[in-house]
């Protein structure tokens, strides 16, 4: 039996809880909810306004790997959506604005993809990435060398700079 959880006065069923996400660890979906609902204070700023593209894996890290752009079937009616600019043409996507959207979100997929756009105003970019890999020679210990030396750069024109891990081995400024 699925479970069903109230989350700011939604309800939300929660499937497969024990499935192993992350098997160096041990690490599973259950807790990765948890995990999301504890930093959702920090996190949800940075999702806020910002379409959101799935990546999905539903039988496991080992299974079958896509991406999820469109708003899924079965998105519940209080999920925002909005229709977003695409080379393709225009497509309805996922807002993850709360934390009732988050943890509906989170229940699907493992990981979110967000654009450097706010949906308001999709034309200008309101912030830059710099995805920092090891790779050889280079190891995490230069990269993080440069994020350091890229942040004070960016600190003298002005420009504020955050680090964080990027998935399994480098890290975006």
């Amino acid at each position: 039996m699925t479970p069903i959880t109230e989350v700011e006065g939604r309800r939300l069923a929660l499937s497969n809880l024990d499935k192993v996400l992350y098997p160096a660890s041990g690490f599973t979906k259950g807790e990765v909810l948890h995990y999301y609902a504890t930093i959702a204070d920090v996190l949800l700023p940075h999702l806020r306004d910002r379409p959101v593209s799935f990546l999905r894996y539903p039988d496991g890290p080992d299974g079958q790997v896509f991406f999820t752009k469109n708003v899924p079937p079965g998105t519940p009616e209080w999920v925002t959506t909005a229709e977003v600019p695409r080379s393709e043409g225009p497509a309805r996507m996922v807002l993850v604005q709360d934390l009732a959207s988050l943890m509906w979100a989170a229940n699907l997929v493992t990981e979110f993809h967000t654009p450097q756009w706010v949906v308001q105003e999709a034309e200008a970019a309101d912030r830059i990435v710099f995805d920092l890999d090891p790779g050889s020679p280079a190891t995490v210990v230069e990269c993080c060398e440069v994020a350091l030396w890229l942040r004070e750069r960016l600190a003298a024109d002005g420009i504020e700079a955050y680090a964080k891990t990027s998935g399994s081995k480098g890290l975006h400024l």
